[in-house]
């Protein structure tokens, strides 16, 4: 008769009724993060078979992982495990709406935050790449900065990081892109960027760790090394479990689009009055500009400076319009102090340029101004 048969535990029989008790004893890990038990964190196991033959209750064999059949607490060994390394992170772009600028803007900030769902502390190095299609226009002088913490929002004298450094399990970090806007841009052009976060060796404060592309997936576990393992999703620019995540984020151009438009009319000659007028010598000539703003935005300190031509002479009084502002200049717009010399409605050969000034003209707003001349 067989006195014991082995299966994946060790059983003790008796001639008569068996009566066993396995009773598994591990050490619980402590603390759920994003990723589950801290990296590293030991895992142990001890099973304790207590047992009866004939009744009589028989000293407990504990567990070890070659096998133990010395009975009495004390002669097994605990069976562990090492958790490993979840390497997996997240960037989420974090603006309300697409950050509006305007043309030859400098320093503009798209936010993001990087997020550590891993279950160990890592470093992250950072970049930032234009979009090759999709949008109408590539910023320019990109760079990124980490939030300190020092004042919030991007500041260039604190903000100076380019890498986030050991940043522990479940924390995250915002980051900025920051960015200069081309001035030929126009409104309602678009710029897509994306922010890549790579997940990094951690572990030295101060000090950027190596960039971790290649995990332990190919290999064999082992129990008593701490393995890694990207678990990571696909973001806007990157695949998944490459050990990267990204979101992307957009600046739209909001301006004003002015077009303008110059007119020249002839008001009177000396011979036919106002019928039918002719530009011959003593007639008087009316030039109109009119300025449209079909942009998104006001423009502001909308400035016309227009030269008198040649053979003509500036009639004093004669602007007129949307205006704010009129200067006169005698020396071709190096200076715009000079004042008409006589009465309206007189010629005055000395006025070579004129510019009007209007404060603002608002989106979808029309204003326009005129000024006369005399044929010589």
């Amino acid at each position: 008769m067989r006195n014991r048969k082995r299966t994946t535990s060790r059983w003790i029989k008796g001639a008569g009724v068996l009566v066993a008790a396995v009773m598994l004893l591990w050490a619980a890990p402590q603390g759920a993060l994003a990723d589950g038990t801290a990296s590293g964190t030991p895992v142990t196991n001890l099973a304790t078979v207590a047992y009866q033959v004939g009744g009589v209750d028989q000293t407990v064999i504990e567990s070890s992982l070659t096998g133990n059949s010395t009975p009495g607490i004390g002669n097994g060994t605990a069976t562990s495990f090492v958790v490993d390394t979840s390497l997996d992170l997240s960037v989420a772009w974090t603006d309300l709406a697409d950050v509006e600028v305007v043309p030859g803007q400098l320093d503009q900030v798209l936010i993001f935050t990087v997020t550590n769902d891993g279950n160990a502390t890592q470093d992250f190095s950072l970049s930032a790449v234009n979009r090759a299609a999709g949008d109408d226009f590539d910023t320019t002088g990109v760079t990124i900065f980490v939030e300190s913490g020092a004042t919030a929002g991007y500041q260039a004298g604190e903000d100076t990081a380019d890498y986030i450094d050991e940043l522990a399990a479940d924390a995250s970090k915002i980051v900025y892109i920051v960015s200069d806007i081309p001035a030929a841009t126009v409104n309602g052009n678009d710029a897509i960027l994306d922010l890549v976060a790579q997940v990094a060796v951690g572990g030295t404060a101060a000090t950027q760790g190596a960039n971790i592309t290649t995990d332990d997936s190919l290999i064999a576990d082992n129990p008593a090394t701490v393995q890694t393992v990207f678990v990571d999703g696909a973001g806007t620019a990157d695949v998944a479990e490459d050990g990267k995540a990204s979101d992307a984020g957009t600046y739209t151009v909001v301006t004003a689009a002015l077009e303008v438009t110059k007119s020249v009319t002839v008001i009177s000659d000396p011979v036919n009055g106002t019928t039918n007028p002719k530009a011959i010598p003593g007639a008087v000539i009316e030039y109109e500009i009119e300025i449209e703003n079909t942009g998104s935005s006001n423009a502001t300190s909308v400035t016309i400076t227009d030269s008198i031509p040649a053979n003509t002479d500036f009639i004093i009084g004669s602007v007129a319009g949307d205006g704010d502002t009129i200067s006169y200049s005698d020396d071709l717009g190096a200076t715009w102090t000079y004042s008409p010399s006589g009465s309206n409605g007189d010629p005055d050969p000395d006025v070579d340029a004129v510019q009007i000034v209007f404060n603002a003209i608002n989106s979808s707003a029309t204003e326009s101004a005129t000024f006369r001349v005399e044929v010589e």
